[in-house]
């Protein structure tokens, strides 16, 4: 037996709550593939890690935001967003984010994540990071590769403010096993 699929309004996306949220693309709602709870852990762990930061460099922490990643058509909730200010605000984030970090859900796909790191590098994000928790590895997604970061942590640019983070990846591994 075949699936249907219900095409959506942008409009009823955007004003419609799921839970849990959903990505749509083309419009059509597609299902985020859920973490366990070391996903959850690590998200936590890597925001609030800038958000120490978020005052000092003028940018601002968002979790799990619906990102517009193409001209009105395709929405995707990434896991972690860095968007510095100025910014638009609205029903799902519209501008350039600065930094966006997917983190591995059991059900990730290979194909998923570069599917969205594509997705990512063309809509102009100068940081495209993700993160497997189940594994302690790290890859920066940058003109159209991933490359497996090694060492303790990555240089992260913030283009507007002209500046960089050191992203202390391995640490946040680290404290991982804390718990």
């Amino acid at each position: 037996m075949g699936s249907t699929t219900t095409l959506v309004s942008v409009d009823e996306y955007l004003n419609t709550s799921y839970e849990p949220d959903m990505e749509y693309l083309d419009g059509v709602l597609v299902e985020q593939n859920v973490g366990a709870p070391i996903q959850s852990r690590l998200q936590t762990i890597v925001a609030v890690f800038f958000e120490q930061y978020r005052k000092a460099h003028r940018f601002n922490v968002f979790v799990a935001p619906r990102l517009r990643v193409t001209a009105g058509r395709e929405y995707r909730v990434p896991d972690v967003v860095v968007l510095e200010g100025p910014y638009r605000k609205g029903k799902a984030l519209e501008d350039v984010p600065a930094v966006v970090i997917e983190i591995k859900s059991p059900s990730d796909t290979f194909d998923d994540v570069v599917v969205k790191c594509f997705e990512y590098e063309k809509l102009g994000v100068a940081n495209n990071l993700f993160m497997d928790p189940d594994h302690h590895q790290a890859w920066l997604f940058r003109q159209g590769s991933l490359q497996l970061l090694t060492g303790p942590s990555i240089a992260l640019e913030l283009p507007r403010a002209q500046t960089t983070i050191d992203f202390p990846f391995a640490h946040m591994f680290a404290e991982l096993d804390e718990d």
